[in-house]
């Protein structure tokens, strides 16, 4: 079994190494076209188009040439073909050879060609760029309204489609990669702000008007190209004038107010999300860009803001959030004639329901820190009174606030340890009284 296995991994590397072999001696041929005015512009086409050769963009027929350099000194024969394929290729007489290179004076363009020798064939595609040059005149915005997420550029010119054709006749272009490049705003999450930023948008062919992303400032736009001129340093380039944007753009964030000192409120620091323990206070603060004259903070009890429950208009609001459910909020901006709006990511509230429980037990003025003071648990309490009483029915202590709690003191001095009365009146996120009475016993030794 073992000698099996070696020798299928040895007929594999063999086989490996042959093909190397092979391309080896594919690239040992090497075409180079020159002349024309500028070097040559070599595009490398995909494989299947059979163009092993590659395709050349030649600035024009002044004085071109390909030359081949071949294996060896045997003969090289020249063909010709067009967009129907290399099977209704025509001979060429003319080419020269010296040894084993073979030189053709290109009297055609925008065709194909055929190098022959020792049974092997080498095709490429000749495209002459004088025939379909660029031309950039002139470049303007179109003044359509409700360019919200493009805008459109209308180009003054001309820029044919650098067309060439596989050996089956199946029909390629070249792209042109014209290039747009102009200034926009993007949202930055360190300084909080929108910043401008150079933008460039590349657009494959020549059209007589494109579209780019709207910027979100005022700003002009200018288009290059083609890369063949680029290439040959010879870039055409127009601009617009100023360009004045109606696009806009909305970026919302919300901070909520923790109440860190209620250790006997539940869920009063949630990390995952926002609300939590009512009352919630957040602050959402708007940042808009350049055209944004309107803004709105939307309040809904549904996720798709199919039912409003209230609007505001304040760049930075504060809201305090009380009732116990799941609002959404989000952010509104529109430019002056409320042809684009924008929105902000929305935002989750979620009021979980109130609870209160009161301890009936605890321990004053005997271990610091441990049992010494009486406080409710709690979570979504809006309002809250207590009174506690002593069994003859005077007040021992009073406090409108559930985080707070009674430390067993009468007049800065501790009761004597026994049975006390508390009295709660309190309302709940969910806007229902809430009424809790109970005994507290104190266990303390005497003084």
């Amino acid at each position: 079994m073992s000698f099996i296995i070696i020798w299928i991994n040895m007929r594999r590397y063999l086989l490996f190494f042959a093909c190397i072999i092979t391309i080896g001696e594919l690239y040992a041929q090497q075409i180079t076209v020159s002349g024309g005015g500028r070097p040559a512009y070599n595009h490398t086409p995909e494989i299947s188009t059979g163009l092993t050769g590659g395709v050349f963009v030649i600035y024009s027929l002044n004085n071109a040439t390909i030359e081949f350099s071949g294996e060896d000194d045997s003969p090289i024969s020249w063909r010709l073909f067009r967009e129907n394929g290399a099977a209704s290729s025509t001979p060429i007489s003319g080419a020269i050879q010296n040894g084993n290179i073979s030189t053709l004076n290109i009297s055609e363009a925008d065709c194909g060609y055929i190098i022959e020798q020792n049974g092997e064939s080498y095709y490429l595609w000749i495209i002459d760029y004088s025939q379909s040059p660029l031309i950039l005149n002139a470049v303007s915005t179109s003044n359509e309204e409700g360019q919200c997420d493009m805008t459109t550029l209308m180009l003054d010119g001309e820029g044919k489609k650098l067309n060439y054709y596989s050996i089956n006749g199946a029909p390629k272009s070249l792209r042109r990669e014209l290039t747009v490049s102009y200034m926009s705003l993007t949202w930055d999450k360190e300084s909080l702000a929108y910043t401008q930023t150079f933008q460039t948008e590349t657009e494959y062919d020549f059209s007589s008007s494109i579209q780019v992303p709207s910027p979100l400032c005022n700003t002009d736009f200018t288009v290059t190209g083609d890369q063949i001129l680029n290439y040959w340093g010879l870039s055409q380039t127009a601009s617009t004038e100023e360009y004045i944007t109606s696009a806009i753009g909305a970026t919302a964030t919300a901070e909520q107010t923790y109440r860190e000192d209620a250790t006997n409120e539940d869920d009063r620091h949630p990390t995952d999300y926002l609300g939590g323990s009512a009352p919630a206070e957040i602050e959402f603060k708007a940042y808009v860009t350049d055209a944004v004259t309107h803004i709105e903070w939307e309040f809904s009890d549904k996720e798709d803001f199919s039912n409003t429950i209230a609007r505001y208009n304040d760049e930075t609001l504060w809201y305090t959030f009380r009732d116990e459910g799941v609002t959404y909020v989000r952010l509104v901006a529109s430019n002056s004639t409320a042809t684009c709006q924008a929105y902000s990511e929305t935002f989750t509230i979620n009021i979980g329901e109130p609870r209160l429980e009161a301890p009936n037990v605890f321990s004053p003025g005997t271990s610091p820190g441990v049992n010494d003071e009486w406080k409710v648990a709690y979570k979504s309490i809006v309002s809250f009174k207590c009174w506690i009483f002593n069994k003859w029915g005077v007040q021992m202590f009073y406090f409108d606030s559930p985080d707070q709690g009674w430390d067993g003191k009468y007049r800065g001095k501790y009761v004597d340890p026994g049975v006390y009365y508390y009295v709660i009146e309190a309302k709940g996120a969910n806007n229902k009284k809430m009424k809790l009475k109970g005994h507290i016993n104190i266990l303390r030794p005497k003084n």
